[in-house]
């Protein structure tokens, strides 16, 4: 049951990382790291529909190429010693097709994945300065109360909270 549940989880993995770093850069970009952040995501959110409307507009064009292609390996000479009688038939024009569109929709997958990939890095990247900044602000918090701790003695030694 775990196989199937981590399998699940890798499958889903690069979209929820992505909504997930979406939710915090919209909780910890200022409006100068946000405007740079939108323009990326508007860049992006263009090749994406350029992307998906180039795929629909050449999708048989692209099977009909990646068809060509399967018929010309299946054409090549094999040096597979085998009787005529027990061979399968290469040239399966629905066999072909069916694989040509199997091909044609995972490269299309993989470009959109591509595309996914750096938009992550992009938000990974506007987060971290924003989580850096975060940081920066709550050391110089930490600095400035430790300097003005006015505690004497023994009081002064032990760390307090409410601060």
């Amino acid at each position: 049951m775990t196989s199937l549940s981590e399998e699940v989880q890798e499958l889903f993995e690069p979209r929820t990382e992505l909504h997930k770093l979406r939710i915090q850069a919209a909780k910890l970009l200022n409006s100068d790291e946000w405007a740079s952040y939108k323009k990326v995501t508007v860049a992006l959110e263009k090749e994406r529909s350029a992307a998906r409307r180039s795929f629909e507009e050449s999708f048989e064009d692209r099977v009909t190429k990646t068809s060509q292609r399967l018929i010309n390996e299946a054409g090549a000479v094999k040096r597979r010693f085998v009787p005529r009688g027990l061979g399968s038939d290469g040239f399966n024009p629905d066999q072909i097709r069916r694989q040509a569109k199997l091909e044609v929709n995972a490269a299309h997958k993989t470009e959109m994945a591509k595309i996914d990939k750096r938009e992550t890095e992009a938000t990974r990247l506007c987060v971290d300065k924003a989580l850096q900044r975060g940081q920066q602000r709550e050391k110089l918090i930490g600095d400035f109360q430790t300097a003005t701790d006015r505690r004497v003695g023994q009081e002064r030694r032990t760390r307090s909270w409410s601060r």
